[in-house]
């Protein structure tokens, strides 16, 4: 049980009545953190702020609001209604407080508790659902042999974790001291690579599109991986810190991965894998002297033309 487990549980077996009472957190963060009842049965946590936040979507299994206080802050609130859910409920609330606890800032602070909380809303509410679709397990297989290759390489798992910035709405999949690193999947035949957005090559720090050949396969096939095993594969490298293994978690799910052994039974190889480097003269859409009217675009490159930015 990590600290922050440890002083959730026992302030909320502290208060002494169920209704209108709350216990602060003896944290540093930007945020003033409470623990209260709502009822006897429904732990909240609540966080006091000088600025609101816009909306907070609420769950079948959390309740959410954002209240302006008689002294003018305002109360955040995350309210657990489904009790069979409270182990995730503390574990999540505690993860939040570690992910934000940098930030200097309320604005900032805010941000990361709204996009962790959003994460673990995936998690807290999923229901059985069908699998991603083979382009997806493609891509997701190809970032995933990347963060494994990272590792492998020497760099700390806890840093290369963190740089997979993908799932977390980041332009570039990863970004590291070092630059950042787009991740693409494609076919063994393919000839061409498509660029969803145009900020994805679009960086003013040196970076790589790295090209990842994978192609469904039979699993008898040499080199044979399944997403399910690559997944575990990655696992196994961070259960030294538990912290580690929830993060990875967390970011499946914001790609809309969930463990199943399902995803054990499609089988893939990969056959290449070429880095590019992207520099000012490297073929691609950039937002300086666009139209201001061109909100997103998709293009696609023509692989055998970029030999010469390979590495």
């Amino acid at each position: 049980m990590n600290t922050y487990e440890a002083e959730l549980r026992q302030k909320w077996d502290h208060i002494g009545y169920r209704r209108g009472g709350a216990l602060q957190l003896a944290i540093p963060h930007a945020l003033e953190w409470y623990v209260r009842y709502v009822t006897k049965d429904q732990k909240s946590i609540v966080i006091v702020s000088d600025l609101p936040v816009d909306s907070i979507t609420s769950s079948r299994s959390i309740e959410t609001a954002c209240n302006q206080r008689r002294d003018g802050k305002y109360a955040i609130s995350f309210t657990l209604v489904n009790r069979a859910q409270e182990d995730v409920f503390i574990s999540m609330s505690s993860n939040i407080i570690e992910y934000s606890k940098e930030e200097t800032t309320q604005k900032d602070a805010l941000a990361k508790v709204l996009r962790r909380y959003a994460q673990w809303l995936k998690l807290l509410d999923h229901k059985r659902s069908s699998l991603l679709s083979l382009n997806a397990q493609k891509g997701l297989i190809a970032e995933l042999s990347f963060l494994k290759e990272m590792i492998e390489k020497g760099m700390p798992a806890s840093e290369a974790l963190s740089g997979w910035v993908g799932p977390e709405g980041s332009d570039q999949d990863f970004f590291y001291s070092e630059g950042w690193y787009e991740i693409k999947a494609t076919g063994t035949s393919s000839v061409s690579v498509t660029i969803t957005s145009i900020e994805q090559l679009d960086c003013e720090v040196p970076g790589e599109l790295v090209i990842y050949r994978i192609d469904k396969c039979a699993r008898q096939q040499v080199g044979a991986l399944t997403l399910y095993n690559l997944v575990h594969d990655v696992i196994s490298r961070l259960t030294d810190n538990p912290g580690l293994v929830e993060e990875l978690v967390l970011k499946l799910a914001s790609v809309d991965y969930f463990d199943t052994q399902e995803y054990d039974n499609i089988h893939f190889v990969i056959t290449d894998k070429t880095h590019y480097e992207v520099n000012e003269i490297f073929p691609r859409m950039v937002r300086d002297g666009m139209p201001k009217e061109i909100v997103n675009a998709e293009y696609q490159i023509d692989l055998p033309s970029i030999d010469s930015w390979a590495k």
